[in-house]
Formats: C-alpha cells, sequence, structure tokens
C-alpha cells in the first residue's frame, strides 16, 4: 500500500448514498448523447490528453496486493481463478506471476488450465475484481492520479465492442456505431497524413479518434468500467468501496498456498 495515501471505512448509510446508483452483474444502456460516457479499449487511447490506460492488462501499474508485488490487475486477477489450496494450482499463480506478459498470462497460462479455474468462480470474480482493482488504486499512485483525472461526473466503460470473447458484455460494452464513426475517422487522417512515421500517426489517430464520443449507445454489464467508478467515488471521498469481504472470506481464496484473510 501507498503509505502516503489514507482511506477510512465508509458508514453504511453513507455508503449506500454514494454507490447506489451502481449494481455490479447488471446489463445497462448508456446513451452517449445524455451521459459523458469515457470510454476505454486500448492503452494507448486519449481523451483530452489523457492517456486512458484503464484496463487490467495495461503495464505500467505495479502494486503490492496480498504480501507480493504483481505488475498488472489482470494477473492479480487471474491468479483469483486459481486460488484453490492445490499443489497445482499453486503452480499456475507462480507460472501466472512469473510471466512478465498480461496477455500472455490470459491466453496462454489460464487457456492451457482452465479444468483447474475454481467452479465457483462465477460467485466470486465481481467482488474479487473490486478487490484487486482497489488495491491497485490505494497502491500504485500514477494509476490513483490516472483515475482521479477522469472527470467526476463521467460514466467510465470498457469498450468491448472489438472484443469477442464470452466475457465481452460481463466486464465491458459495445457500440458499434460509435466504432464505425471512429473507423471512419481514422481513415481519413490516415489519408491527410501518409507521409507520417507511424508511432506519429498512430498518436494522431488516438487524439482525433478521442474527440468522438457522442455517438450511439453502449449496451452490456460494463463491470469493469463500474468497478473503476466506484473505485474512482471511494478516492474523492476518501472512503473504502462496498466489497463483500464476508463472501470473500468465505469462500476460502488462497494464493501461492495460503489463505487470504482480508483485513479490511
Amino acid at each position: 500500500m501507498d503509505k502516503n495515501f489514507m482511506y477510512g471505512n465508509c458508514p453504511t448509510s453513507t455508503q449506500t448514498l454514494l454507490f447506489n446508483e451502481i449494481i455490479l452483474g447488471r446489463t445497462e444502456v448508456y446513451d452517449t448523447t445524455k451521459h459523458n460516457c469515457w470510454a476505454f479499449c486500448k492503452s494507448t487511447d486519449i481523451r483530452n490528453g489523457i492517456t486512458l490506460s484503464l484496463g487490467n492488462l495495461c503495464g505500467g501499474y505495479p502494486f503490492p496486493f496480498c504480501g507480493h508485488i504483481f505488475r498488472s490487475s489482470e494477473c492479480a486477477y487471474l491468479c483469483g481463478e486459481f486460488s484453490l489450496d492445490a499443489p497445482l494450482n499453486k503452480v499456475i499463480q507462480q507460472n501466472l506471476m512469473d510471466e512478465p506478459n498480461a496477455f500472455v498470462q490470459k491466453k496462454v497460462i489460464k487457456k492451457a488450465n482452465m479444468e483447474h479455474v475454481r467452479q465457483d468462480w462465477a460467485e466470486i470474480r465481481l467482488q474479487w475484481m473490486l478487490y484487486v482493482v482497489w488495491c491497485k488504486c490505494i497502491g500504485n499512485l500514477e494509476f490513483r492520479e490516472l483515475l482521479l483525472s477522469v472527470p467526476s461526473d463521467a460514466v467510465i466503460i470498457e469498450d468491448s465492442t472489438n472484443n469477442h470473447g464470452a466475457t465481452a458484455t460481463l466486464w465491458g460494452a459495445k457500440n458499434k456505431e460509435l466504432k464505425r464513426c471512429r473507423w471512419e475517422k481514422k481513415k481519413e487522417v490516415c489519408a491527410q497524413h501518409q507521409g507520417l512515421k507511424k508511432n506519429t500517426l498512430k498518436l494522431l489517430v488516438s487524439e482525433e479518434c478521442g474527440k468522438i464520443n457522442n455517438v450511439g449507445c453502449f449496451i452490456g454489464e460494463n463491470n469493469l468500467g463500474k468497478i473503476l467508478k466506484m473505485c474512482q467515488i471511494a478516492l474523492i471521498h476518501h472512503v473504502s468501496p462496498p466489497i463483500d469481504y464476508a463472501l470473500l472470506k468465505e469462500k476460502k481464496i488462497y494464493l501461492l498456498g495460503k489463505v487470504l484473510t482480508f483485513n479490511e
């Protein structure tokens, strides 16, 4: 934990007031013409000069977590999937932590060990993700500042339009109309600046596409976006988000052979 950051427990009544409009596990429709939607997808996404590297796969924000340093929130989340008290699961967790690339962790190591994922994972994953992202917030100053740089009235959305996986609309939401508009803008920018170097052109495309936001509707559960918003609210008010520690304790989650106690 960042020793320079302090937060307190949130009384139940205040907690309800702060977080009662955010419901994990429910499908939402976000009309971008009516809400200030801030959507992120790639680590290179830019809006108003802010690089929206908010995704779990994004590197650069290591944080202490349950006695270990994790390179990404994706790695910590994946370790939860294999959090049984079994020698092989401990090995899988260690392999995840040893691999520096979060994409490889997810697409190679996890995929090769799917049969060892906890059978009750669907009951745990939302609260575990909330716990992981909150630990990332309080454990990494740069990530905390990034999240706080997003306007407080923003609806934070993981744009999963290009993701065709089974959990695309569990963690994110899709907006095909916005995708089409940004694709047209990308083609236009590329045609107008053919002489630019590749990296310079990519940056320009990100900046120009990031100016197009009030198009279409995002549809999905958007649980990662909601979790980031809950953490942002908690940071602003210096309270803890409403993590269901009772559930996490009840499920007996093991990390590298030790059961987690979740000291709140």
